[in-house]
């Protein structure tokens, strides 16, 4: 977070260092309307919205913690399970959760062979297999995997290339076409990298990349960070494939017991093939050191425009005919 948020405007970094608590990293957004207060710091590179800590804090160190901000601090797409979660709400004396969903999530016990087995009937895994042996006709299929001592710039190049190459190019969304975002990319990553808590996957095809996944790791969960492939292929499905081929590699590695699929809920992807799921949400919070009258205001502004915002995304979706209404 630190080496991205360098790259990127717009983040007030609330605790950046040591201290007499627990939590060693929090950037946020500072907003002023209706009234002031801090909200996720929201970027294509950020999956989580939580202050990074040294230990799970207490309700009392959450508390202070929250005294000290006397704001209301709006949390999106926080998984309500996980501890620094739990310990910031419970600390709050005003809670306001504006939406719950689920997402994509791999319990990475057992092995591979049987979660296959599981999630899979024999038509479905034919059918995979099938799709990846006509890939492999195609030129000589690689899976260029890379673990905490590889080298990561190859597997960045590969996926900026393959990102902007597709429908992400086309729309102007592509990490690569923004130079602070695939710079804040390839800082990110280093940083994490050096750390050993990156995991890449690569297919190539005679050594073209086609296909390539992210996941950063951490406390034994894995997050997936971004897919990218090679839309000259769709027919094969390569990101299908190699979803697969990164989940055979999450239930080979030691320090790995979970695994967040870090998605939109209803994913058409993702959430067919991972079965798991975490609960997630959007919630506003604050202690007593904020006014009562304060909080409702934001919390009420936050779910309008959330509600508003989800009509207007099933007009545009119905008048467009990508689902039914």
């Amino acid at each position: 977070m630190r080496a991205v948020v360098a790259q990127l405007p717009g983040a007030a970094v609330l605790v950046d260092g040591t201290g007499d608590l627990p939590f060693r990293y929090h950037a946020v957004q500072r907003r002023n309307f209706p009234l002031p207060h801090v909200a996720s710091y929201i970027t294509p590179l950020t999956p989580s919205p939580l202050p990074a800590a040294e230990a799970v804090p207490s309700v009392d160190e959450a508390v202070t913690y929250l005294d000290r901000l006397a704001k209301p601090l709006v949390m999106r797409r926080v998984p309500v399970a996980h501890a620094v979660t739990q310990s910031l709400v419970k600390a709050a004396s005003q809670v306001k959760v504006l939406n719950q969903w689920e997402r994509a999530a791999l319990d990475v016990t057992g092995s591979f062979d049987a979660w296959l087995l599981e999630n899979f009937d024999h038509k479905r895994r034919k059918e995979l297999k099938r799709l990846k042996a006509r890939l492999a006709e195609q030129g000589v299929l690689t899976l260029d995997t890379l673990g905490a001592d590889g080298a990561l710039a190859s597997h960045i190049d590969a996926f900026l290339a393959l990102e902007a190459g597709g429908w992400k190019g086309r729309r102007g969304s592509a990490i690569n076409l923004d130079p602070k975002l695939s710079k804040a990319l390839r800082h990110g990553l280093a940083a994490m990298h050096a750390l050993g808590k990156v995991r890449f996957w690569t297919f190539r095809l005679d050594g073209r990349p086609i296909a390539t996944l992210f996941a950063l790791v951490d406390g034994g969960q894995a997050t997936l960070g971004k897919i990218a492939y090679d839309e000259a292929y769709a027919r094969y499905s390569p990101g299908v494939l190699l979803i697969i081929a990164a989940t055979e590699s999450l239930f080979s590695d030691p320090v790995i017991c979970h695994a967040d699929g870090n998605a939109i809920p209803g994913h058409p992807m993702i959430d067919r093939i991972w079965r798991d799921r975490v609960l997630c949400m959007d919630v506003v919070i604050a202690s007593g050191a904020c006014n009562p009258l304060k909080f409702k205001l934001i919390s009420q502004g936050y779910g309008t425009a959330d509600a508003l915002r989800g009509k207007v995304k099933q007009l545009y979706l119905t008048v467009t005919g990508r689902r039914p209404s």
